[in-house]
């Protein structure tokens, strides 16, 4: 059997296994400290059929504009943030398929911590197995794929004041058949704090008077080191809008800002597709 062979053999077969391999459970997703909370827990469950071993540790990441975050590096210092001011436990946990381990978060705030916010991603690193290891290693070929996953830790520290976020341009994106398949929004926030949401996009067409839902976007943020973010909603079946008509967009608060309306806005469509604000 020659060398070529062996390697296309392992990567094949690694890559059909991958999926089995990222059966991690994490509740929740995010967790926002507030001045009076001082413990938070976090769920893991190894949904897998075998032990994972899971590693956790501490990311400063920045928001990027256009969606996703810019890892800083280690020597490079984040005033905002929140992973010096926690305590973890455990640091590092073996996973029997099925088993669930609950991780413990203290907060520690410095005697007159200034009104801010600050932030930290909690990583959750998987480590491969020794057993995956070791059967590798007569073969030649050693891979591994370590996956990750991380989830924001947020302090808003001082009385939380709503940030104000506006709507400042939209377009329809058509896909290869000229079908309407998403909206592309460039919102913009101010404030200290960040917003915390989820978006949803209603069209009413000219030729009729019923509101349908068409997107919806679960867990949207804009940090406080955003002033913009552009956001794309996939439609939830593409030529669901086809104008002429009305496009309305509702980004409405969710945990700490439960109830709370960020925006709520109407646009009229054109038989072209271009956008005009509608006033109230």
């Amino acid at each position: 059997m020659s060398r070529c062979f062996v390697i296309t053999f392992i990567l094949f077969h690694m890559l059909i296994s991958f999926s089995s391999t990222a059966n991690l459970l994490i509740s929740p997703t995010r967790i926002e400290f507030d001045d009076r909370q001082r413990v938070a827990k976090v769920i893991l469950i190894n949904s897998g059929s075998e032990y994972k071993t899971y590693r956790l540790e501490w990311q400063e990441k920045i928001a990027q504009a256009q969606g996703g975050y810019k890892t800083l590096a280690n020597n490079i210092v984040n005033p905002q943030a929140l992973s010096q001011m926690i305590r973890m436990s455990p640091s590092q946990v073996r996973l029997a398929p099925g088993e669930r381990q609950i991780v413990k978060l203290a907060l520690r705030k410095p005697k007159g911590l200034v009104a801010n916010e600050y932030r930290s991603h909690l990583l959750l690193k998987a480590l491969p197995n020794d057993e995956q290891s070791s059967n590798n290693a007569g073969i030649g070929v050693n891979v591994n794929f370590i996956l990750s996953y991380s989830i924001p830790i947020i302090l808003r520290q001082g009385k939380l004041i709503n940030p104000e976020v506006n709507i400042e341009d939209i377009k329809l994106v058509q896909n290869e058949v000229e079908q309407v398949d998403s909206i592309e929004l460039l919102m913009s926030r101010s404030g200290k704090y960040s917003s915390f949401g989820k978006v949803e996009a209603y069209f009413t067409a000219k030729s009729g008077n019923k509101e349908r839902k068409v997107s919806i976007l679960n867990d949207f943020s804009i940090y406080p080191e955003l002033d913009q973010k552009t956001l794309n909603m996939s439609l939830l079946k593409p030529g669901m809008i086809q104008p002429p008509g009305i496009l309305r967009i509702m980004y409405k608060g969710l945990n700490k800002y439960n109830k709370h309306i960020f925006v709520d806005k109407a646009f009229a469509i054109d038989e072209n597709g271009s956008a005009t604000v509608l006033l109230n």
